[in-house]
C-alpha cells in the first residue's frame, strides 16, 4: 500500500497538467500554464492532515495562478485504498477548512475516488440545525465511470490515460495472466506518446508499479517483458532494464532509511517491541518521515508512532 501511495504522489507531480486536462478539465482550462507551479508538500506536511482511522489517502497541494492572475491552491485528495467512507465528505471539508484557516488562501478541493462502488459519490459536506448550516461542495472524479470509455482511454493522446486504465484494469481485472497482457500493451501504447525518453520510462515505471503483479507470475510477465523488447529494437529498448533498476534502488533507499530509524530509535529508547520493529520495516517514505521527525521531540516511544493530532 505504501508502494501505490508513493506511486501516485510521484505520478501527480509527474504528469500534473495531463491529470487535471483528464480529470478536471475545467479546472484545467482555468490554469495560466504559462506561469510557475509549485508543489507545497512541506505546507501540506505541517497541517498533519493524515487520517486517525488509519485509511490510506494520498494528498498533494499545489499552487497555480488562474487566467484571471489570482493564484489559487489546489488541494488533491486521492482515495487510494479505494473503499466506501461515510466520512469521506467530512474529511474533505476538514482538510479544506484548516488549510484556509491556517494559510488564508483560497483553497480549490479536487477528489479522485478509485473505488468500484457506482453508488459512492460523495461531491460535498452538510451541515445543518434547526434549518442553519454550512454546505461545502468539491469537485470529485470516479475512475469507475471511465470504464465505459475503455477503447478512447487507450488511444488518447494524454499519458494519464494509461494510468486510469491500469487503475481500473487493478480493480477489475481478477486474472492474472491477463493483467500481465494488458500491462505490456500499456507498454506499447506508452511509447506512441510524443514524451521525452526520460518520460516515457517514468510512465513505464508507474504502470508496473501500480500493477504490481505478484511473484508468481513473474516467469510470464518476463516472458511478456521480452517479447515488448525484441519488437522495439530503438532506444526504447532499455526503459525496462532501467525501470527494473530504479525500482532496486528505490527499494535499497527505502529499507536503508528504515534502518537508520530502527537504529536511532534504540539508541534514545532502548530495546522496543517486535511489532514497532516489523511496523518500520513495512513503512513507506511518507511515514518513514513523518516518524524521523517526531523521534526529534517526543520524550517517549509511544509518541512516536500514536496517531496524527488534530
Amino acid at each position: 500500500m505504501e508502494d501505490q501511495d508513493s506511486l501516485w504522489k510521484e505520478a501527480l507531480e509527474e504528469f500534473f497538467e495531463p491529470f487535471l486536462q483528464l480529470l478536471f478539465p475545467g479546472i484545467h482550462e482555468s490554469v495560466d500554464w504559462g506561469q510557475p507551479i509549485r508543489f507545497l508538500d512541506k505546507e501540506l506536511q505541517k497541517l498533519r492532515l493524515d487520517s486517525r482511522t488509519g485509511r490510506r489517502q494520498v494528498d498533494k497541494l499545489v499552487e497555480v495562478h488562474f487566467c484571471d492572475g489570482a493564484p489559487r491552491w489546489l488541494l488533491i485528495h486521492v482515495e487510494v485504498q479505494g473503499y466506501h467512507d461515510r466520512r469521506f465528505a467530512e474529511r474533505m471539508f476538514t482538510y479544506y477548512h484548516r488549510l484556509r484557516d491556517h494559510y488564508g488562501k483560497s483553497v480549490v478541493s479536487l477528489a479522485v475516488l478509485t473505488d468500484i462502488d457506482p453508488n459512492f459519490r460523495p461531491a460535498y459536506f452538510e451541515e445543518r440545525i434547526k434549518g442553519k448550516g454550512i454546505r461545502f461542495d468539491f469537485h470529485s472524479v470516479k475512475l469507475l465511470d471511465y470504464q465505459a470509455h475503455w477503447e478512447a482511454l487507450l488511444q488518447s493522446d494524454n499519458p494519464f490515460a494509461l494510468l486510469v486504465a491500469a487503475q481500473l484494469m487493478v480493480k477489475l481485472e481478477p486474472d492474472e495472466k491477463r493483467r500481465v497482457d494488458s500491462l505490456i500493451t500499456f507498454y506499447r501504447l506508452a511509447l506512441r506518446h510524443n514524451l521525452s525518453k526520460e518520460k516515457i520510462a517514468r510512465l513505464i515505471s508507474f504502470l508496473e508499479w501500480l500493477v504490481a503483479l505478484p511473484p508468481e507470475i513473474e516467469a510470464y510477465y518476463t516472458a511478456g517483458a521480452d517479447r515488448f523488447k525484441e519488437e522495439n529494437t530503438m532506444p526504447y529498448v532499455s526503459i525496462l532494464e532501467r525501470v527494473s533498476e530504479e525500482r532496486g534502488h528505490q527499494r535499497g533507499r527505502q529499507e536503508g532509511r528504515q534502518a537508520q530509524l530502527l537504529r536511532l530509535l534504540q539508541l534514545k529508547f532502548g530495546e522496543f517491541p517486535d511489532e514497532l520493529r516489523q511496523r518500520v520495516e513495512n513503512a513507506g517514505e511518507t511515514e518513514l518521515d513523518h516518524w524521523a521527525e517526531r523521534l526529534l521531540f517526543v520524550a517517549n516511544l509511544e509518541a512516536v508512532f500514536e496517531d496524527p493530532i488534530g
